[in-house]
């Protein structure tokens, strides 16, 4: 299935249900490059939603879910790192803010316009600066602007917003099918 505006699509086929994402490489052509590799490559098969926090996010993609020890659950990704694709100035950030973000070592880019941390936003789930790898959440029920600059957003829950709300810690991800 595409969308109106043609961007490649996810179905997020979990135990609860199906979310449909819609991606945005425009806005982040690496991490949604990087996503649909690792979908196709069938890497988070099988993981769980590892981090559920009720009226904020569900974290799932790392591969160390699927293991017996929920220790290492969260430490988990796909053997290399990458950098942010944030650009603060589009998410209207103060001079403040990106000045205090840079200090603690991100760099960003004006080279694209950012999508803001909303309700049913899909992000990179990272470490810090430039340090994405296969971890993402979905935010479910508020609005979180404190994660703008952090969390490169690239993609928007397009059906199944309430199925993300129904999601427990430990919910496998079955499948991720991409559509382009």
């Amino acid at each position: 299935m595409s969308t109106a505006s043609d961007n490649p699509t996810a179905i997020i086929k979990t135990v609860r249900g199906n979310i449909m994402i819609e991606l945005f490489p425009q806005n982040a052509p690496q991490t949604v490059s990087n996503f649909i590799k690792l979908a196709q490559d069938g890497f988070y098969d099988g993981t769980a939603f590892h981090r559920v926090v009720p009226d904020f996010v569900i974290q799932g993609g790392d591969p160390l879910s699927k293991d017996s020890n929920p220790g290492n659950d969260g430490t988990g990704g796909p053997g290399y790192t990458f950098a942010d694709e944030i650009n603060p100035w589009s998410l209207g950030l103060s001079d403040q803010q990106i000045s205090n973000l840079e200090a603690q070592g991100y760099q960003y880019t004006k080279d694209l316009t950012s999508l803001p941390n909303r309700v049913g936003a899909l992000a990179m789930a990272n470490a810090g600066p430039n340090t994405n790898g296969s971890q993402f959440f979905i935010i479910t029920t508020k609005d979180q602007p404190g994660l703008n600059g952090k969390h490169a957003v690239f993609g928007q829950v397009i059906s199944g917003l309430d199925i993300t709300r129904k999601i427990q810690a430990g919910d496998k991800i079955e499948k991720i099918t991409v559509n382009q």
